[in-house]
């Protein structure tokens, strides 16, 4: 495939994958169909299928497209300074795409909101594609926390804590916040954000 064919082809890929993110904000996961994607990115379903095989391949792709918008920028996030490394992972989960923290992905939809993660991540109940991907996910997440506890026990900022058994506990920290958010309305996030505070102190930083 050539230089401009191939670009031309990534441009339709990106409008096929903001579709859907629109159509799934707009009409759920149970309004989700390759004929509405198409119409929403203006292209015949066709064109679609050029890429994808079915609706379930297209979601799986999308899932990695959605999570590269959402949590890919957090990889640029660490620094010298475990502790703010630490609550950049914990208010993304808390409070979505704050500051210069994630950039905005354009569209008309919140980026940071984590609806679309949560939405897809309920269909994990029954489908094991989905169980699949989310648990490597959570593996790769948790995995990051505890690289971050670890250079913060090297550094003396946090306690000699069990770095993968204390990212576990800030992982469903982080993922309780992201589906309270996407799901509930009324969460009062200051106050958990303090809670947490005091739970990282208690337990994390060095005296």
């Amino acid at each position: 495939m050539d230089q401009a064919r191939d670009g031309e082809s990534m441009d339709t890929r990106e409008r096929i994958m903001v579709a859907c993110l629109r159509v799934l904000d707009s009409h759920g996961y149970a309004g989700l169909s390759i004929g509405r994607i198409a119409d929403e990115a203006d292209l015949s379903k066709s064109s679609v299928y050029h890429f994808f095989d079915d609706k379930d391949d297209m979601l799986v792709s999308f899932l990695d497209y959605m999570l590269d918008r959402f949590v890919g920028p957090l990889d640029d996030s660490f620094g010298e300074d475990p502790e703010a490394d630490l609550w950049v992972h914990l208010d993304f989960a808390l409070f979505g795409a704050t500051g210069e923290v994630v950039p905005p992905t354009p569209g008309e939809f919140e980026p940071g909101s984590g609806e679309p993660f949560v939405e897809l991540r309920t269909q994990a109940v029954h489908d094991e594609t989905y169980r699949r991907r989310f648990t490597t996910i959570d593996e790769n997440l948790q995995a990051r926390l505890a690289s971050i506890i670890r250079d913060g026990i090297e550094d003396g900022a946090f306690r000699e804590v069990d770095p993968e058994e204390t990212a576990e506990l800030l992982l469903t920290l982080m993922l309780g916040g992201l589906f309270r958010r996407a799901t509930a309305d009324g969460v009062d996030t200051d106050a958990v954000r303090r809670e947490v505070e005091r739970v990282v102190e208690a337990t994390l930083l060095a005296d």
